[in-house]
């Protein structure tokens, strides 16, 4: 939903990005009359919109984050129109169930740790169309939930990871990618699949497993590496060439 003059107060809470729902209503509060009501129409007509754009960082408590133009808002069910004009608007589709296609990982600086979470194909499909006038090194593939932590990077399923040892955590350089030995190869995982924060993994050179549902688990994929390491929160993606060359790592 575009955001315009006509925003309402119902909509603002009905945001599905609990990130973006705090920005806007951080600039509300900028919009509050002498009978102490929100002015929704003041807000977000064209001049707040642009009010809103130009001190987002600020609004959104010192963080950087994308303009906002558009808003996701939560319906009661999944199907979500193919498109805005013509026949398009008027069809729908619904995600299979299972359907989770990025899997987010952020880290949390306050704990120390690394916080995860699952993203919904349709809140990821509504963003990369809010994002798809920006230039491809402008833009992500989802819409980070900047109070989770700072975003790391997005898995989905057939993405590669690395699975660093303790050694390794501490000293990057003792992994070259041009030159690595047998252990750190089986030490190469691929995304299978997530659901809410857990994300499951399989050996990258294992394509079937020989006896079903027994090697890795009844899923048949798994969350720890076999040394019995929770890949997730260790993971270093990696990043493919067509050829499968290895020419960046996100850490």
């Amino acid at each position: 939903m575009a955001l315009s003059e006509k925003f309402t107060r119902k909509q603002l809470e009905a945001i599905t990005d609990s990130g973006i729902q705090a920005i806007l209503e951080n600039h509300l509060k900028n919009y509050i009359d002498d009978k102490n009501d929100e002015r929704f129409d003041l807000a977000f007509n064209t001049d707040g919109v642009e009010a809103l754009n130009k001190n987002i960082q600020i609004l959104n408590n010192g963080k950087k984050h994308q303009p906002i133009y558009k808003v996701r808002l939560y319906e009661e069910g999944s199907k979500f129109k193919i498109g805005q004009t013509g026949a398009k608007n008027n069809k729908f589709v619904e995600a299979a169930k299972g359907t989770n296609l990025f899997f987010a990982v952020y880290y949390d600086e306050s704990k120390q740790k690394r916080v995860f979470e699952t993203i919904p194909l349709n809140e990821v499909i509504e963003h990369q169309k809010q994002t798809a006038h920006l230039p491809k090194d402008k833009r992500l593939p989802i819409q980070p939930d900047n109070t989770k932590g700072n975003f790391l990077f997005s898995l989905s399923p057939n993405d590669l990871v690395y699975v660093p040892n303790d050694e390794e955590l501490e000293n990057t350089s003792l992994v070259d990618f041009n030159n690595l030995s047998k252990d750190q190869v089986s030490r190469i995982y691929k995304m299978v699949s997530s659901t809410g924060n857990q994300c499951f993994f399989i050996r990258a050179d294992i394509a079937v497993s020989i006896k079903n549902k027994f090697e890795f688990s009844s899923l048949n994929k798994m969350e720890k590496s076999l040394n019995q390491l929770m890949i997730k929160n260790r993971a270093w993606k990696l990043q493919l060439d067509r050829l499968g060359n290895i020419i960046d790592i996100i850490i």
